[in-house]
């Protein structure tokens, strides 16, 4: 007898909560579910069961021939069990549904045609328009510089070229790669980024930083999502796996160092785990788990105000970080020359002018707005804006689409590092200096950045392509199953 469908929802969902608490593989929630339904997952014959490999195997997108397979099993297990009650035998029964369901061949042919990835081409050319006006934006930046020193500019174009086209190219592999081995070999591809991290700490060191491990630090919150995901349903043990893994991303920033590291990263995986236990990822929700979740950004900001409110020297320096006027002379020349030329905001000594070819020399590494306000004026500021904007808003559209916990994860993680990178490159061209940003991506010079800008966003655009089939979906777009 067939439960009443409230009931059986009540039941489902318990058992759901149940299987997240104690971790249950996909197999084990399922046979729960059949049980619940009044219904054993017997396996089909074997006649059925060549029938759904015969379909499947017309599928030329491989992930899914197994959600797919999943899929047509149910609707031939459905018609089979219809048959057997009709009072047919068990033979019988199997071969009137194969004669029901049609020619395999076919309703494979008619799948592959349904089940196929489905790109989200708005990203896609967002994310090279955007590159492309970088580009741009930097070759003619820097063509004051190539001339003062002597560099062909010719060499430089190609220089530019050569990272935008391999840029590309890791933006393509990344988006072919399935994006799932994040969460299957999630302590792998720790340890050998853990291990990449300690080579790269013998590196060249310029002006106090090694800036290869500063780069190398920003691919964390890809491997924190693949943690987060391997480590679902386990309840507070989970969680606090998922904060110990930050003490290798705390290592390489602090060594680095690199401040705006540590604080964006720190920020961001934590707000993918209090996320994951506020949905209830991790079991049942309870403010402990969801304390501890946020502990290291709480810490953070406690310890901020203890130094602002017991130290007088620290007070000043952020007194001059807000208004670099007040020593305009010294610690806050470079904010006082921003807020001078993004706003006309006077500072002692700002007739004299000295700044203009620090504008139009170091402006495409650092002060990209403020280069350009001061060589072509506010429209191209807005531009500038306008382009970096149209990515995260779309970049969180693809993120806020995905209904599987990786998928999810990866397109967060990504998505919200490019936006706090963004907001500190916003808030040191407007001269608030506070720490030094990384970067604006796709737009601010460095060969090297761009391509692990690029990188990052082909593992969003693949968790896109594909996140659907991780909670056996059809991909976004496909028809039903014939």
């Amino acid at each position: 007898m067939r439960l009443p469908d409230p009931v059986r929802r009540y039941l489902l969902g318990l058992l759901e909560r149940d299987a997240a608490e104690r971790a249950l593989d996909d197999a084990e929630l399922q046979a729960l579910a059949a049980a619940a339904e009044g219904r054993s997952a017997k396996p089909l014959p074997e006649l059925l069961r060549g029938w759904v490999s015969s379909a499947t195997s017309q599928m030329r997108w491989k992930r899914a021939r197994p959600v797919a397979a999943k899929e047509l099993a149910d609707h031939l297990a459905d018609q089979y069990e219809a048959f057997l009650d009709e009072g047919m035998d068990e033979d019988a029964a199997a071969q009137a549904t194969a004669r029901e369901m049609g020619d395999a061949v076919e309703t494979g042919t008619r799948l592959d045609r349904a089940w196929r990835p489905r790109p989200d081409w708005v990203m896609l050319g967002i994310v090279l328009v955007v590159a492309a006006i970088g580009l741009v934006l930097q070759y003619l930046l820097r063509l004051p510089l190539c001339e003062s020193m002597g560099i062909s500019v010719q060499r430089s174009l190609y220089l530019q070229l050569f990272y935008f086209a391999a840029g590309v190219c890791l933006l393509l592999a990344a988006y072919f790669v399935d994006y799932t081995i994040l969460g299957r070999r999630c302590w792998l591809l720790y340890g050998l980024w853990v291990a990449g991290g300690l080579l790269l700490t013998q590196g060249p060191i310029s002006m106090g930083k090694n800036y290869q491990l500063s780069c190398w630090v920003w691919f964390f919150p890809v491997l924190f999502a693949g943690i987060l995901f391997r480590q679902r349903g386990r309840g507070t043990r989970g969680i606090g796996i998922c904060l110990l893994s930050l003490l290798g991303m705390w290592f390489f920033a602090t060594l680095a160092p690199s401040m705006a590291a540590f604080g964006v990263l720190t920020v961001v995986s934590c707000g993918m785990l209090f996320m994951a236990v506020w949905r209830g990822v991790f079991g049942r929700r309870t403010r402990g788990r969801l304390a501890l979740a946020a502990s290291p950004v709480l810490a953070m900001a406690l310890y901020f105000l203890y130094l602002v409110f017991s130290d007088y020297h620290i007070r000043e320096k952020l007194l001059i970080v807000l208004f670099p006027q007040r020593e305009a002379i010294g610690n806050g020349w470079l904010g006082s020359v921003i807020q001078y030329v993004m706003f006309g905001i006077r500072y002692p000594n700002c007739e004299k002018g000295g700044y203009e070819t620090f504008m139009r020399y170091e402006g495409a590494t650092d002060l990209l707005f403020a280069s350009a306000k001061y060589c072509w004026g506010w429209a191209v500021v807005l531009l500038i804006l306008a382009a970096a904007v149209l990515l995260l808003v779309w970049g969180f559209r693809i993120a806020r689409r995905q209904t599987s916990l990786l998928a999810r994860s990866v397109c967060m993680g990504v998505m919200a590092t490019f936006a706090l990178q963004t907001f500190l490159y916003v808030l040191q061209n407007c001269g608030i200096i506070l720490i030094a940003s990384y970067g604006l991506p796709l737009l601010s010079y460095g060969g090297m950045y761009l391509c692990q800008t690029m990188l990052l966003l082909g593992l969003l655009l693949s968790a896109q392509r594909s996140g659907q089939l991780e909670c056996g979906l059809a991909p976004q777009g496909a028809r039903s199953l014939p």
